[in-house]
């Protein structure tokens, strides 16, 4: 980084296996591209995702040796950096201006519908684990996505809205319109790409959404919910339609930037490309399934997932038990 200011660096290595700083062989990812003609490949990858301080160099990684690279009958030796395929992302590290902002509307649990939504009878008692929290490590530490919460769930999970609004937002075409060579293509390309996945960092500028605006809160005080990731051509609404809580939106996915299937949850004060994020808490409906004991009188009525643990819409319930 041989800029002023602190940068994100998203590298994505391709098809090669890399060592670490301590020798090891790190483990690789996946990205998937679906295409026009409706066929999914993957494809091999490492990304690297640095806070790279101003005027620093990192040296991230070796090459394992005695690689060869090519097609399956024709295979060379790597000898240099220039035969392997490299991509990059580079943005201004943005710190979040105010990190204990917090919006006092409560939100319902997004994979809980109300009565007339219900589709799954053991709905009420199922739980998801909350795979990043606010701060995560992985890609919630800068101010776009600092308060966000992402909670693991099967693709095509039913996702319900967790505020009444309106939708103001909505996109679930897959993220695609791009070719393999990452320019702008027509429908009539047989190798438009429609939908992407995985962990290359080109998938950062692809990815399905909606986006709400409450209706419940002070004009003074406004609220916009975002879900991310949602699953392609599942969204049941649309831009302007008015939506309860607990009614049902869309299926979750793993469309975009996602290294496993989830649900990304985020809330703003406005809906500008670049708001920061703002703490919202979700409302908790009381049950004897509750592992939380001893709770204040505000955190009886709400709760914040933290990583690793799961929860429902009672609450925490018991961490890293299988079958949920």
């Amino acid at each position: 980084n041989i800029k002023d200011t602190t940068s994100i660096l998203f590298v994505t290595v391709y098809d090669v296996d890399l060592c670490g700083a301590d020798g090891k062989i790190l483990t690789s990812g996946w990205t998937y591209t679906t295409t026009a003609k409706n066929t999914t490949t993957q494809r091999k990858c490492t990304t690297f995702i640095v806070l790279c301080p101003p005027q620093t160099f990192v040296h991230l990684v070796t090459l394992v040796p005695n690689q060869t690279i090519g097609s399956d009958t024709e295979r060379i030796p790597i000898t240099s950096w220039s035969q392997i395929e490299i991509e990059s992302d580079v943005q201004q590290w943005s710190f979040h201006p105010n990190v204990k902002d917090e919006h006092p509307h409560l939100l319902h649990f997004p994979f809980h519908g109300n009565e007339e939504e219900a589709v799954n009878e053991d709905q009420a008692t199922k739980s998801y684990q909350c795979s990043q929290s606010e701060n995560g490590n992985l890609t919630h530490f800068f101010h776009g996505n600092y308060h966000a919460i992402d909670f693991a769930c099967p693709i095509g999970t039913p996702l319900y809205s967790a505020i009444n609004g309106v939708v103001v937002e909505m996109k679930d075409d897959g993220g695609g319109g791009q070719n393999k060579n990452n320019t702008t293509s027509t429908n009539e390309e047989c190798d438009e790409i429609i939908e992407v996945s995985g962990i290359a960092a080109r998938n950062l500028f692809h990815w399905n959404s909606i986006m709400i605006q409450s209706t419940d809160v002070e004009t003074s005080d406004p609220l916009f919910l975002e879900y991310v990731h949602i699953q392609t051509n599942s969204c049941a609404v649309k831009v302007g339609d008015n939506v309860e809580r607990g009614q049902f939106l869309c299926r979750s996915g793993s469309v975009g930037f996602s290294p496993e299937p989830h649900l990304h949850m985020a809330a703003y004060r406005s809906n500008g490309v670049d708001a920061a994020t703002v703490r919202v808490k979700f409302q908790r409906i009381n049950n004897d399934d509750t592992r939380e004991s001893g709770l204040d009188s505000a955190d009886a009525q709400s709760f914040l997932p933290r990583v690793g643990q799961w929860y429902n819409h009672s609450g925490l319930v018991e961490a890293n038990s299988e079958g949920k």
